[in-house]
């Protein structure tokens, strides 16, 4: 029974705290209720397991119910040469999805970035996290500029190279001037070429990690308008 369809996945225990602790094992995954773990396995009930999802990505679910069934040791090679077997029933609960990317990701990107699309891309609605994460962007600009226009003209008017309303450079003298030219056409790239095609057109992109680059540019965007938000206090 243990030797057919084994599919390896994680046992989490004290999920989420600094005390969380992974193990590696197989187990026989029968379906959406219930599944089969060696006697071996240090998976008790309350303890979390992680499991690939057949939509992409990776599914919690929770061992609500351990029963073990200890095996006599000349009957241990049908069992893979364990000791017998668990047999674990899953909770009720809709069980925690996991994005096909780590939310750690995520989470290390600029506060406004995760606080405007990382609830959507954790529901895979990867268009949506794109598109609030650059709209975060020129809201942000427009509220430190008082600026009235949007899009393009904003980010043009805002970082304009020669004589920009928020100077996002580090560096100094040419090379501050390259800089701020660098990002002036970053600032209006991102709008043009992501910021308005998302908004404008329906669109269906369903890849996780071409969204967590654009989210990555968002963050990029936003830390360098820290720098010029510091400049103007």
């Amino acid at each position: 029974m243990r030797e057919a369809g084994l599919t390896r996945v994680s046992i989490i225990k004290n999920r989420g705290t600094d005390d969380e602790q992974r193990f590696e094992v197989e187990a026989q995954l029968l379906n959406s209720s219930k599944a089969y773990f060696a006697l071996e396995d240090p998976l008790y009930e309350g303890d979390s397991v992680e499991l690939p999802d057949p939509r992409g990505g990776q599914i919690v679910k929770i061992a609500v119910k351990v029963v073990q069934h200890p095996m006599p040791a000349n009957m241990s090679h049908a069992f893979g040469g364990s000791n017998g077997y668990a047999e674990v029933d899953w909770g009720e609960a809709d069980p925690v999805r996991q994005p096909p990317v780590r939310r750690l990701s995520l989470q290390r990107l600029h506060p406004a970035v995760v606080d405007s699309a990382s609830a959507l891309f954790a529901d895979r609605q990867y268009d949506s996290a794109v598109t609030e994460a650059m709209k975060s962007v020129e809201v942000r600009v427009r509220e430190l500029t008082g600026l009235q226009v949007s899009g393009a003209a904003l980010m043009q008017e805002a970082f304009r190279p020669n004589d920009p309303r928020l100077d996002v450079s580090l560096e100094s003298g040419r090379s501050g001037g390259d800089e701020r030219e660098g990002y002036f056409y970053l600032f209006r790239g991102a709008m043009v070429g992501i910021r308005n095609p998302k908004a404008h057109e329906l669109s269906r992109s369903e890849d996780p990690d071409e969204a967590l680059e654009v989210l990555a540019l968002a963050s990029l965007l936003h830390r360098r308008i820290d720098i010029a938000e510091e400049r103007l206090t």
